[in-house]
């Protein structure tokens, strides 16, 4: 038997009923899908980063002792010298012709002035003895009574001023001859002549390896000029230059964490002092900073590390332990107060937090969300308090 037509059009107004009902469900937006994070307790590390490069704990500037002209090196970077080795060798610089022409004219004449002093001191030193001989006589005579104490007293005066000539001549002789000799160094180098007894060495102070050769090529150098730069037996150090306002955080003995340098590995190592004078220096973006040196010490440095490589320095501030943390990637700014949201019931919950220490990746919460917590990471524009959100994923904070 069919049902009555009336109850046939109840039933298909239920059916339309359930069907309108269920389309409203699969229609319904599921909301705002997140990533969210789980707030947690564990260690937290705080730390000032910035890159930097190693450098040599024991360096030494060879420099050159004279003005002259440098030969060529044999040595190059890297090599390994050991204390009194010869590095280079400087020798006089080069003259033109004229300069040698007058070089050799002055030597002529110091020689001639020499020739000329050897001449006066012979006749001073002959003058000398024939006065002393004189005067002798007279003394005898003076004794036996045949002269006067007069004719004594003057022979004896002219005998010691005959000395007295006698060497001061022998004093201009040996200042002409110094004259020479001053000549003929400055004839030195002339004509290209290079030899051993023309040439200064240039030894090294220490062993060690160098590592730079300022001058590589052969010519004149200055006395002064930087020719080598060596690095001793003493190891590797970290030059890392940081913000004012960063380095003001950091004290010696502080742990540093080393990366960047070539290696997954992490190379450990610690602040020894903070350069106590800052200086200015023009960032990329052409802003005016003031920096200043953080001088560290590599514990155990791997032997294919060198001097002069960049590296990746973190600076670790302050350490604790069992802190409640919180990503910084889920905090922000608001009101000028700190801010997170919270996802509860499926819904995200505006929550004012106070924040403590705050590393790179996290921050110590001290009041505002509790352990357990899922909080928003990266929340975009379309995150308002109370919204519906779905979680894509959760992280723990570990």
């Amino acid at each position: 038997m069919e049902p009555p037509k009336s109850r046939r059009w109840i039933y298909l107004g239920l059916a339309g009923l359930l069907g309108v009902a269920l389309l409203v469900l699969l229609l319904r937006p599921s909301g705002t899908v997140v990533d969210t994070a789980t707030v947690a307790r564990g260690t937290l590390s705080v730390t000032v980063e910035e890159q930097g490069r190693t450098r040599a704990r024991e360096r030494y500037t060879v420099a050159a002792p004279i003005t002259g002209r440098l030969l060529r090196t044999k040595f190059e970077a890297g090599d390994s010298v050991k204390a009194g080795d010869i590095l280079a060798k400087i020798g006089p610089p080069p003259n033109d012709a004229r300069a040698t022409a007058t070089l050799r004219s002055d030597l002529a004449a110091a020689q001639a002035r020499a020739r000329a002093a050897e001449a006066a001191l012979r006749e001073a030193d002959s003058a000398s003895k024939l006065a002393s001989a004189e005067a002798a006589r007279r003394v005898d005579l003076f004794a036996k009574g045949l002269v006067s104490a007069e004719s004594r007293d003057s022979f004896s005066q002219t005998a010691a001023a005959e000395r007295a000539r006698a060497s001061s001549a022998r004093a201009t002789l040996a200042a002409a001859r110094s004259e020479v000799e001053s000549a003929r160094s400055r004839l030195l180098g002339a004509g290209g002549n290079t030899g051993n007894g023309a040439t200064i060495e240039v030894r090294s102070p220490v062993s060690g390896t160098i590592l730079r050769v300022v001058e590589e090529s052969e010519r004149v150098v200055q006395a002064g000029a930087s020719l080598f730069e060596l690095g001793g037996g003493g190891g590797l150090e970290l030059i890392v230059d940081l913000l004012t306002e960063d380095a003001v955080q950091v004290h010696p003995g502080d742990a540093i964490r080393v990366t960047g340098w070539g290696s997954d590995r992490v190379l450990p190592g610690k602040v020894r002092y903070i350069e106590p004078g800052a200086f200015t220096k023009i960032s990329t973006l052409g802003v005016e900073e003031q920096r200043v040196n953080v001088i560290g010490d590599l514990i155990d440095p791997p032997p294919e590390l060198g001097a002069g490589y960049r590296i990746e320095a973190a600076i670790v501030t302050w350490t604790g332990d069992n802190v409640l943390k919180i990503p910084t990637s889920a905090i922000f700014r608001r009101q000028n107060a700190w801010h997170t949201f919270v996802v509860e019931d499926g819904r995200a919950q505006l929550r004012a937090v106070e924040i403590g220490r705050r590393g790179t990746d996290f921050a110590q919460v001290l009041s505002g969300v509790d352990e357990g917590a899922n909080v928003v990471v990266f929340p975009s524009d379309l995150i308002e308090d109370g919204i519906r959100v779905s979680d894509q994923g959760v992280t723990s904070v570990g």
